[in-house]
């Protein structure tokens, strides 16, 4: 009955398989790569710019709300560097 069960949970080609990992592994780097770096990127980009609004923004309500923004984009952005390093490991 043990035979039966591994018989099932074998792939019909096992070395078109192991090919078809290979190519996908090596795809996926310089596509994490480029997100993860853009995420950081923008993350950066709206870190700096809401400190820059802080600074010399002025009181108006644009100002609050570009910085408000600025601020919600980039703590979405380290939740997205944290979770895509999360998942690489995984």
């Amino acid at each position: 009955m043990e035979n039966l069960d591994r018989e099932r949970v074998r792939p019909r080609n096992p070395e078109q398989q192991i090919t078809r990992e290979v190519q996908s592994k090596s795809d996926v780097m310089p596509r994490f790569m480029l997100i993860f770096s853009t995420v950081a990127a923008l993350t950066f980009v709206a870190l700096i710019l809401n400190v820059l609004l802080a600074a010399f923004g002025g009181e108006s309500e644009q100002v609050k709300a570009a910085a408000e923004a600025c601020s919600t984009t980039y703590m979405m952005g380290f939740g997205a560097i944290v979770g895509l390093i999360g998942g690489k490991t995984v």
